[in-house]
């Protein structure tokens, strides 16, 4: 093999070594930088309001960097109670839910809320219970115990 080819597919196998590379690393890292609207969950409030399960519904705007960094932890959440709780993401400038926005008194982002059809109740969870999964994931399970004695006929009186 002459010198010149030789060092063409030299060039070629260092050229194809990094575009695989850059193209792994790029798989990995595009999650950092998602918008919420990019976290599909597939279900609408109306939708997940017709089960028996109560809402964790979020109030987001693509634009804000506490609601980018709060997804992968609603994430977590929503993995942890899939069998408890829906999760809806609801974007408070879409023009169709306006409406709902001002219903809810929609003032920052992201605002939280457990919407619980069944009992016709609606829970704002305060910014604070949102900085970490543990935090987010005590209130939900407060809520959900709640739920418990509800279904069950229970008095909290002491």
């Amino acid at each position: 093999m002459n010198k010149k080819l030789r060092i063409s597919l030299i060039a070629l196998a260092i050229l194809l070594l990094i575009g695989i590379s850059v193209t792994s690393c790029m798989a990995i890292l595009p999650k950092a930088n998602m918008k919420p609207s990019d976290y599909d969950l597939g279900l609408t409030l109306e939708q997940a309001s017709k089960e028996d399960k109560p809402v964790l519904t979020v109030f987001y705007v693509d634009w804000c960097t506490y609601c980018k960094r709060f997804m992968p932890k609603l994430d977590k959440i929503r993995n942890i109670n899939k069998n408890d709780l829906n999760v809806v993401l609801i974007n408070a400038e879409a023009p169709e839910n306006e409406k709902l926005a001002r219903e809810y008194k929609i003032a920052g982002f992201p605002t939280v809320y457990i919407i619980d059809p069944k009992y016709d109740n609606r829970v704002h969870i305060d910014g604070g219970y949102l900085e970490t999964v543990d935090t987010l994931n005590t209130e939900v399970h407060r809520y959900l115990n709640f739920r418990k004695l509800a279904q069950q006929g229970l008095s909290c009186q002491k």
